[in-house]
């Protein structure tokens, strides 16, 4: 959830790995989000290929990817930090020795699905009375700036973005607080006014720039470069929709230390609702 202490001077954009900034051709963005630490840790992934199998089913060699977006709160209990998360776990396999393009596409795949099941989550009513930060207008835009970051070439999209002094920000924000009332449910940028006076109506919708849309997710049809996972094999018809991804919300409760800064390595988790092979 962004607040107005968050804000910090355009300048900063791509140096700061937190903080929140606007830019005049993306909006707000979360600089968390858009670091890219989950890209890069599912580029690492899929350039490893680790645990490649074949499956004489498929005719092919197929390796495991698991993704997540998650949120967590740290609390002490009678003297010891104890980490509560939860979030969306994505498991998939992956058809063995893709290009690097459609690499970034399976990425871009199971990106876009998860953070638009880890918003919807948060903006569940088990979380909404607490933050207004599902959907809001920064995040999901965030998650692909920093998702270009790892997987783009060329200039860095934070610059390219044109990113406002501090007090433009603030005049911005202060016009319009609090920015989570504002919600974006696709991967679009939202502008708002940067001309005094600066309160004057809702935020526009604007198309993507090309140099944040070069990279296509799997448009349908993915059978054959990517299957739903199960007891770590491959499912073909997982659900009756083989294009749909299967998208698992999860729990875990640990003491891991500095587990944040350790992405491969999880705590021991649990499904809340946990989806089977259709019969």
């Amino acid at each position: 959830m962004s607040n107005r202490n968050d804000i910090t001077d355009g300048m900063f954009a791509t140096t700061k790995r937190k903080g929140l900034v606007y830019t005049e051709k993306l909006g707000w963005i979360d600089l968390g989000h858009a670091q890219g630490n989950d890209a890069r840790v599912l580029k690492t992934k899929l350039e490893n290929e680790f645990g490649a199998m074949y499956y004489e089913s498929l005719n092919d060699w197929y390796y495991s990817i698991d993704y997540y977006q998650e949120m967590g709160i740290r609390k002490k209990i009678l003297d010891v930090n104890i980490d509560f998360h939860t979030g969306v776990l994505t498991q998939v396999m992956v058809r063995s020795c893709l290009t690097p393009a459609m690499k970034a596409r399976v990425a871009l795949t199971l990106m876009y699905g998860t953070a638009k099941r880890f918003e919807a989550w948060q903006d569940s009513i088990l979380f909404n009375w607490y933050t207004d930060s599902g959907f809001s207008v920064e995040d999901l835009l965030s998650d692909l700036v920093g998702f270009y970051r790892v997987f783009g070439g060329g200039p860095d999209p934070l610059w390219l973005a044109n990113p406002v002094s501090y007090d433009t920000a603030l005049q911005i924000w202060d016009s319009h607080d609090p920015i989570g009332h504002y919600k974006n449910t696709g991967f679009f940028p939202y502008l708002f006014s940067t001309m005094t006076p600066f309160k004057y109506g809702e935020p526009i919708r604007k198309k993507l720039p090309d140099w944040l849309d070069y990279i296509k997710p799997l448009d349908g049809g993915f059978t054959g470069v990517m299957y739903n996972q199960f007891h770590n094999s491959p499912v073909d018809g997982f659900f009756k929709n083989k294009d749909r991804i299967n998208h698992e919300l999860y729990g875990s409760v640990s003491n891991t230390i500095n587990y944040a800064d350790s992405p491969f390595e999880r705590p021991l988790f649990f499904l809340l609702h946990s989806h089977s092979p259709q019969r």
